[in-house]
């Protein structure tokens, strides 16, 4: 099992919980914004939409980045760690996730995501098909003059409508350029001031782009859309973009009554056929909220004081990224064995912890040992001779003998000599559920002479 696959179980994972939490606080935060108008709670959601895309994902940008110690020194700890261990490893004192249930993690969310994919990829099919089989629409007089002022109270030089016998109502697409494009022999169906109602709206669209903006939300999101969450944060960013387009048009172009009946005529005649339309393009009726729409329209304006325009944003900021921030130190980073070996290992030497032989921890196993010089000093001594140092040291998790101390002394040359073989010395690791540690052993050293 690979890195990729326990990062996309683990996304999938984290995005199955943190969804509801950045869900929840963004309702909260457009709930708080409310008083500031749509355009404040629109920035709400989307703002939410970005961080329940991207925090699921955190585990990638950690690996990447290197990110992880300081995000557990800032938090005061790091993310959750549930490691695949293989079987035949003890598990202890370890959260252990089964291998068949990360494959399952992972291949339920790459089926999702392909799932996904393929209905936007026909969403944008029949998108590009409807633009491909329109033509230049033709208006009447006075259509032609509301379309020629619809376009310079927006300054949208470049934009071109089109007609089609495919839509019940005007829909605003393009994917790089601005087109508008109404049902054939709309206009001539159509009061001037309906007329200027569905055309003020949908250059507002226009303005705003947002038919680019929707489609990168739908890209980015394509991870996640198979979350209810995720289509409930979508449906909000419809909502309070229909919302904000009603208000522009209605500065710019109409006045607020006028464009309320308007709306009602034109939901009339075509809202309830519109809604079957399946292609990407984006709607005057597409949020399907033509009551609160009008409801809203009919408020007064509300002047917020500046101490509420400064204070709202700044509190409702202040919440999504406390969100974002208690769901990343919480996240789940799943990783695969010889990396969860490796990152324990990292842990250990990182807090300089010693173990002692015995128990769950392996003791070192000595592979080479070079004997010791027996000291010059010695040699002129008659007859035989025997000793010992005892040494205490620690071998690291490499192998490595360090911390080199005498604990039971044959001479200062003895001493020496038996120090510097020791340094000599190597082992192989003393290990704790697999993993090498560094341990404290004692080491005896013989001298002899005959």
């Amino acid at each position: 099992m690979n890195g990729f696959v326990c990062f996309g179980a683990a996304y999938f994972l984290n995005s199955l919980w943190q969804a509801p939490l950045f869900g929840g606080m963004g309702w909260l935060a457009s709930r708080m914004l409310k008083r500031l108008g749509p355009q404040a709670q629109h920035a709400a959601w989307v703002a939410t939409l970005g961080l329940t895309i991207l925090i699921p994902g955190l585990p990638l940008f950690h690996l990447l980045t290197g990110f992880a110690p300081k995000m557990a020194d800032t938090l005061g700890r790091s993310s959750i760690a549930l490691i695949v261990l293989p079987s035949g490893v003890d598990g202890k004192d370890t959260t252990i996730f089964p291998e068949a249930l990360v494959l399952a993690l992972f291949w339920f969310g790459v089926c999702a995501l392909l799932y996904f994919v393929v209905r936007l990829s026909l969403s944008f099919y029949r998108t590009t098909a409807l633009l491909r089989n329109s033509s230049p629409a033709t208006l009447s007089l006075q259509g032609d003059e509301i379309w020629s002022d619809c376009k310079q109270v927006f300054a949208l030089e470049d934009a071109v409508i089109k007609s089609s016998g495919q839509i019940y109502g005007p829909v605003t697409l393009g994917f790089f350029g601005s087109v508008l494009l109404i049902p054939d022999a709309f206009s001539d169906r159509c009061t001037s001031s309906d007329f200027l109602t569905a055309l003020g709206h949908e250059c507002a669209h226009m303005k705003r782009r947002d038919f680019q903006k929707n489609l990168i939300y739908e890209i980015a999101s394509l991870a996640i859309a198979f979350h209810p969450v995720t289509w409930m944060l979508k449906s909000k960013i419809a909502e309070t973009r229909e919302m904000i387009c009603d208000a522009m048009a209605i500065k710019k172009l109409i006045d607020p009554h006028s464009y309320a009946q308007s709306l009602l005529r034109l939901a009339t005649t075509i809202a309830a056929v519109s809604q079957a339309n399946t292609s990407h393009a984006i709607g005057i009726f597409d949020a399907n909220i033509l009551e609160e729409r009008i409801m809203l329209i009919r408020t007064k304006e509300q002047n917020p004081s500046r101490a509420a325009r400064c204070g709202l944003p700044l509190c409702s900021t202040l919440l999504l990224f406390s969100a974002a921030a208690g769901a990343a130190g919480l996240g789940v980073d799943i990783k695969p064995p010889i990396k969860a070996q490796a990152a324990a290992a990292e842990e250990t030497k990182a807090s300089g912890h010693v173990y002692s032989p015995g128990g769950e921890v392996s003791p070192p196993r000595l592979i080479s040992a070079p004997d010791p010089i027996f000291p010059r000093s010695a040699h002129n001594a008659k007859g035989p001779f025997t000793g010992f140092c005892v040494l205490k040291l620690v071998v690291d998790s490499t192998g490595k003998p360090g911390d080199i101390q005498i604990v039971r002394s044959l001479g200062p040359d003895f001493d020496e000599s038996a120090i510097n073989a020791v340094k000599q010395y190597r082992f192989s690791p003393a290990k704790r559920e697999g993993v090498a540690v560094p341990v404290a052993v004692h080491i005896e050293v013989n001298f002899r002479k005959y």
